[in-house]
């Protein structure tokens, strides 16, 4: 096994930094809130729904992180996710968060279909 690049290194340093950072919100939110500036629950799961969908896609096309015009397309299919999912979240007076499941398989199944439809290929198998 080839030892590891300073690159990967800072890469898996700012994974690890972003998990503790996700970890200890979830622990401060368990510990003081709810207040009134905090999210509710649904909001937390379409940021994490939000994050999977991300993680997914990029991961399908990495080789492609270099272009200005895949990460100009990622963030225009990004608003149109959180748009559409905001409309939702707030139309609707209970949500489960059970409930992001589905509608995220087909979400990240089509938005990896899209990708390709515009010429990038999957450089990763899922």
């Amino acid at each position: 096994m080839m030892p590891p690049t300073r690159k990967r290194i800072v890469e898996y340093v700012v994974a690890i930094l972003i998990g503790v950072g996700v970890v200890g919100a979830v622990i401060l939110y368990a510990e003081v809130g709810p207040f009134a500036w905090m999210p509710s629950l649904r909001w937390w799961g379409l940021a994490a729904n939000t994050a999977l969908l991300v993680w997914v896609t990029l991961k399908s096309f990495r080789r492609y992180w270099h272009q200005r015009s895949f990460w100009l397309t990622m963030t225009a299919f990004i608003c149109i996710h959180l748009l559409a999912w905001s409309a939702v979240l707030l139309s609707v007076s209970e949500w489960g968060l059970l409930w992001f499941l589905p509608p995220l398989i087909i979400e990240a199944g089509l938005l990896v279909l899209a990708m390709h439809k515009l010429g990038f290929a999957i450089s990763a198998p899922l």
